[in-house]
């Protein structure tokens, strides 16, 4: 594995970390030269000296933990002896002090800004075509669709998808103009306000490219012969357009098999990179994890009508869809899955009548109900079986309310996956609402396909971002500072209010993989990832703890309301106290990348 490694990119991700503190504690190097402050060690990383030499009165040196650095100033810790020299740090006015604190944030700052406009200068491949759009979600409500790419989010700029969701997430939630660009045409698609205090709220997945980037050694398509640039156009002669369909009627293929099936036996045809058309018999392994076929239920009333879509002229909010060409419309969501049926007949209920409407012939319903959507509710239990499934079999309805699953309680429809997933794939049983009259019935779980079943693998479809105008390419750059530091503090204050997770804190491990990385797939890339790294390292220093920036600027604020400096004890105690929470960060940053690599 080690043989495998790039010299070149490891050193270029030695060069470009250690080039951030380099530049963040030559901020404050600088700031005490132009405030004739003394500096007694300007050091890269901690800890017992690997090289150094000394110039003047100060010590240049590189420390064997490389975990930071520092700019050692004349007595400016307690306890220090202190004169009353003039270049001394305490003697310094407050604000030289304030500057001297505040100026490796700044060069952090400036030097993302600038590793952004050469990062676009050069050429960055970014994620801006949408892929899937979940139904009933906003995006899909302004009428967004696979293949689009957002250009302005309210008459802001909007680079890639991570331009989109981040401008989203800092927007008041107040309805917005979005332009996009739709097949050499250009649009606007009108965002709707957000219903409630969910950030993640548009709904919408990166597109990934149709043809696999590789196979996977000894996986099932291995076997048979698939290859990559394969691209899947049907499954057990059913046609499908995107990874999503492959794997949505692989999960279908398993819930129709009888639970002691092992595995699934699966046509697939793949065209070939050459145009070449193949078919390959596969043998999917199904895994010991329990299948029962339930999806929160949607229902067939019509909630929303999508923006300009075909349905917008036919069906209205309100509706309820009876029958399709002769079959009861039990949920929306499975008229989606019959996109190639040709609409002959289509039944609703509209204000109280049942009414036929007049669908122009040729029309599928893909085409009809890929522009409606019901309501669909995962904080409640009530479910729709997927057709055949386990859940089907055992005689679950469309709409029946789930109460208890194994004797155990469920409010919702994670609670009920739970507890499915925790009774295993033994039979259970199930306690079910159904027009008001409760009623018990027995599942017998099928089986899973492994996971990554097929043996496929896909990359996400990328476009070059390139600005040969310098001016253009500064402003890109600014503009993704700029919104990198909002969401950086947005970041940090979800971590202290436990909106965030702490599993997503990463530390030097994940900061050296991640740039290594990106070095692998281009030079954009990997100017672009230092920008990110420099604006959280800006951000993170400003935070008031003792021994940060951020903490000893609070410290210099205290004195100056006071009228004179903390005790020395005093501020002793709160650098050992920050010490300890800094240590303790440390530590979870490294056992969270250390489970990184040991978790597949």
């Amino acid at each position: 594995m080690l043989a495998a490694l790039d010299p070149l990119a490891i050193l270029m991700t030695i060069v470009g970390l250690g080039g951030l503190i380099f530049f963040h504690e030559l901020g404050h190097f600088l700031a005490c030269r132009l405030t004739g402050t003394r500096v007694e060690a300007f050091s890269i990383g901690f800890g017992k000296e690997v090289f150094g030499w000394t110039r003047g009165r100060t010590r240049y040196r590189i420390g064997i933990v490389p975990l930071g650095g520092y700019v050692k100033m004349a007595a400016e810790n307690p306890g220090e002896r202190r004169t009353s020299a003039p270049d001394e740090f305490p003697n310094k006015p407050f604000s030289a002090r304030l500057f001297i604190m505040s100026a490796g944030v700044l060069f952090n700052l400036i030097l993302a800004f600038a590793l952004f406009a050469w990062a676009y200068g050069v050429g960055v491949p970014l994620q801006r075509e949408i892929g899937d759009v979940a139904p009933g979600s906003p995006a899909w409500r302004a009428g967004l669709a696979p293949g689009d790419i957002v250009t302005h989010f309210d008459g802001r700029p909007v680079m890639d998808l991570l331009d989109l969701l981040t401008e989203d997430l800092l927007h008041s939630g107040d309805p917005v103009v979005l332009t996009v660009e739709r097949q050499g045409r250009t649009i606007e698609a009108p965002l709707p306000a957000r219903e409630g205090d969910s950030p993640q709220r548009l709904g919408i997945e990166p597109a990934l490219e149709p043809a696999a980037a590789t196979v996977v050694t000894d996986s099932p398509v291995a076997r048979a012969g698939g290859r990559a640039g394969d691209v899947v156009i049907a499954v057990d002669g059913e046609p499908v357009s995107s990874y999503g369909e492959v794997d949505s009627l692989l999960d279908r293929l398993a819930g129709r098999a009888v639970p002691e099936s092992r595995e699934l036996d699966v046509a697939l045809r793949v065209r070939r990179d050459d145009d070449a058309i193949e078919d390959l018999r596969v043998r999917v392994p199904l895994e010991e994890r329990p299948l029962i076929g339930i999806v929160p239920h949607e229902g067939n009333r019509v909630e929303y009508v999508a923006s300009g879509s075909f349905a917008e002229g036919l069906l209205r909010p309100g509706d309820e869809i009876l029958r399709v060409n002769g079959s009861p419309a039990l949920d929306l969501r499975f008229l989606r899955e019959r996109p190639r049926d040709e609409v002959k007949e289509w039944v609703i209920r509209r204000d109280g009548a049942e009414v036929a409407v007049p669908v122009p012939p040729g029309t599928t319903v893909g085409a009809l109900c890929s522009g409606i959507a019901g309501r669909s509710d995962p904080t409640t239990t009530r479910v729709t079986p997927q057709p055949d499934g386990p859940a089907a079999r055992a005689g679950i309805r469309p709409g029946d309310v789930l109460v208890a699953v194994a004797g155990k309680s469920v409010a919702t429809f994670i609670d009920a996956s739970d507890a499915i997933r925790a009774h295993g794939m033994t039979p259970l049983e199930v306690e079910i609402e159904r027009d008001g009259k409760r009623q018990t019935l027995t599942l017998n779980p099928g089986r899973r396909p492994a996971r990554a079943a097929l043996g496929y693998a896909y990359v996400e479809k990328k476009a070059l971002y390139h600005e040969r105008n310098v001016l253009r390419a500064a402003a890109a750059g600014w503009r993704r500072t700029m919104r990198l530091i909002e969401t950086t503090v947005r970041t940090v204050t979800g971590l202290v209010t436990r909106r965030v997770s702490t599993d997503n804190i990463g530390g030097p491990i994940t900061l050296a993989a991640i740039t290594y990385n990106m070095f692998d797939r281009g030079w954009g890339l990997f100017l672009q990832i230092l920008g990110l790294i420099s604006v959280n390292l800006a951000i993170l220093n400003l935070l008031p703890i003792p021994v940060l920036d951020g903490g000893q600027i609070v410290l210099l604020v205290a004195e100056k309301v006071r009228g004179k400096p903390l005790p020395d004890r005093v501020v002793g105690y709160l650098q050992v106290a920050g010490l300890v929470l800094i240590l303790g960060l440390i530590v979870l940053a490294f056992r969270n990348d250390i489970t990184r690599l040991i978790t597949p």
